[in-house]
């Protein structure tokens, strides 16, 4: 018979498909999820994988039994935000999750003073490409830039989260008889095929104005600030550094709307409402540097 622990490791082979990203979902390495697959397999009489050169396809038990993990996980985590959302204590531990400039520049002065305030409560803050989900409780509060917020949340709005273009003043000079689609870019990996049409006819020509690549926000800032190229920021980061140069006006078709967001059932926790309460007034008070208008 399969066990709880069976369901949680075929479901993180499903979700990845090959067994070193079910390893990083789980925390293990490569050769315990190998031996554990097989294991389960053998015990159980029945092949959940077919072992494919591109990695690990369900089969049709497989199917049935990550639809089942599935199932079981939410049912799990159903429970959990039940459990805690009758938690009427302020202390404890509250995840926050949001995109890495807000992270690393907006919100760690204000968690910190609310810190100091609640004594008993721990604040994790996470800076990551990908929204992490609400409702498989990955993060308890998201500060999220999005054009409409999940269905599955509760939240308020901040305001207008607005884009533009940014430069160097000595590249600027340098580059300013070149149109702009032929200039040099620093941007954020992937962040080219987000600006075509608006600078770019397609990809391949975007791609091929791309000087440099990054991964990291503060990686592209610098290298703009260093003269290197064009860049594409959000409003709250461009605007202030006296190092760059805003370039025309905001992206208006690039517009999306700040949001505090965290799951319907964790609205009124104690600890999760009095940092949404806090953030909400300090995002609030500051709604501006968001919007470049």
């Amino acid at each position: 018979m399969l066990e709880w622990n069976d369901l949680a490791l075929i479901l993180a082979v499903g979700r990845a498909g090959t067994l070193s990203g079910a390893a990083r979902q789980l925390g293990v390495n490569h050769s315990t999820v190998f031996r554990k697959v097989n294991a389960i397999e053998e015990r159980v009489g029945v092949r959940f994988f077919d072992r494919l050169p591109t990695g690990y396809r369900a089969t049709q038990a497989g199917e049935a039994a990550v639809s089942c993990a599935e199932r079981v996980e939410s049912e799990v985590h159903t429970l959990g935000r039940e459990i805690l959302g009758q938690d009427t204590r302020l202390h404890g531990h509250v995840r926050v999750t949001a995109m890495e400039g807000l992270t690393s520049m907006v919100l760690p002065g204000p968690l910190a003073e609310f810190s100091r305030l609640h004594p008993g409560l721990t604040i994790e803050l996470v800076g990551t490409p990908a929204a992490l989900d609400l409702s498989r409780r990955e993060a308890e509060v998201a500060v999220r830039a999005t054009r409409k917020p999940p269905d599955a949340s509760f939240g308020r709005k901040i305001g207008d989260f607005r884009f533009a273009m940014y430069a160097a003043p000595s590249y600027l000079e340098r580059a300013q008889d070149i149109d702009l689609d032929q200039r040099d870019w620093c941007l954020l990996q992937g962040l080219a095929a987000w600006l075509v049409p608006t600078v770019w006819k397609d990809l391949k020509s975007a791609e091929a104005r791309v000087v440099l690549s990054g991964s990291s926000i503060i990686c592209v800032v610098e290298a703009a600030a260093a003269g290197a190229g064009m860049t594409a920021l959000p409003a709250y980061i461009g605007e202030a550094d006296d190092r760059l140069v805003r370039v025309g006006g905001p992206l208006e078709d690039r517009t999306l709307q700040l949001w505090l967001l965290t799951h319907p059932d964790l609205r009124h926790t104690a600890r999760v409402k009095a940092l949404m309460d806090f953030l909400y007034d300090f995002l609030r008070e500051r709604k501006a540097i968001f919007d470049c208008a």
